[in-house]
């Protein structure tokens, strides 16, 4: 080994492991190092992207062009704030008023290559601005047999957007700060849910929505002060569930949550919040007072 490499030993297989924790702008920089690394950053198990202009725009597109053949990604991490500047039109259906910017369509195009192309196991999308969340363009944005573990953050899904049976081999999802408008919350395979300052409501207006995953082993719910949930999700039964931890601090917590919907005939007589909770063996239930002093109650 010479003093001037270090690496002259080390396979090529664990030098892209090593590069695979890097961002991948700063794995593509070691393509300078020698001509044993001009290529590496090619295959790595691992993209992780974050920008926000035409330039980062340019990089992703020609990262994953390059990547083509490349094995299997183990994970596939972006981070955008890629507003088209346009104004969505307040009629639209799939992003509505409160949504006011329209987010680049290559945001699809670079999820699906990852999710389809490159068979990603572990996807993580997060999109900072409030103004400029993503909401996916194709209807099933997310359909993969490879996909074990996503995180959304800043994501607007609306139905047909939350039924991940196309997803057989989800285990771990976690959402934090999304817009999610639907029916029904479907996942056959799910044992880790986490939800986390979302707004969550229902499709027509008249039920709520229905969390339906009976695999799950661990369920975390917690509204915030700035975003909540304005209308509190019915958990389904879930016979295999052992951890739950239930917080609510910010909207729930100044508007007690009804423990029977008498607008929604279809769970009459069964409780929104406790029905699904019955299995676990570890429950943690917490509420910060309301506005007026009082603890914020489960009320018939």
């Amino acid at each position: 080994m010479t003093r001037g490499d270090r690496f002259v030993a080390l396979e090529d297989d664990l030098l892209q492991h090593v590069l695979s924790f890097l961002p991948s702008r700063d794995a593509v920089r070691s393509a300078v190092l020698s001509r044993r690394w001009r290529h590496l950053w090619r295959s790595t198990p691992a993209v992780r992207v974050a920008g926000n202009d035409d330039r980062f725009r340019l990089f992703v597109n020609t990262l994953l062009l390059h990547r083509d053949g490349a094995p299997p990604l183990r994970s596939f991490e972006i981070e955008a704030d890629l507003s088209t500047g346009e104004q969505v039109d307040s009629g639209d259906k799939d992003y509505g008023d409160d949504s006011p910017y329209v987010v680049d369509p290559h945001v699809d195009q670079w999820i699906g290559h990852a999710v389809s192309t490159c068979r990603t196991r572990s996807l993580t999308a997060r999109f900072p601005e409030e103004d400029a969340m993503w909401t996916p363009r194709q209807r099933w944005p997310f359909a993969s047999p490879h996909l074990t573990t996503m995180r959304l953050d800043g994501v607007k899904l609306k139905a047909g957007l939350l039924d991940f049976s196309c997803c057989p081999a989800l285990l771990h999802l976690s959402l934090t700060k999304c817009r999610l408008s639907a029916g029904a919350f479907v996942s056959p395979s799910l044992e880790r849910l986490t939800i986390v300052a979302c707004d969550i409501r229902d499709a027509d207006g008249r039920t709520r929505m229905g969390i339906s995953t009976p695999s799950l082993r661990c369920l975390q719910l917690c509204d915030d002060v700035a975003q909540g949930f304005p209308k509190a999700p019915c958990l389904e039964s879930m016979p295999l569930l052992r951890n739950a931890s239930i917080k609510l601090t910010g909207y729930l917590a100044q508007n007690p949550v009804p423990i029977y919907d008498g607008s929604d005939h279809s769970r009459a007589g069964r409780s929104l919040l406790l029905h699904g909770l019955s299995e676990a063996t570890s429950l943690e239930l917490m509420a910060s007072p309301s506005s007026d002093g009082r603890v914020c109650q489960m009320q018939s």
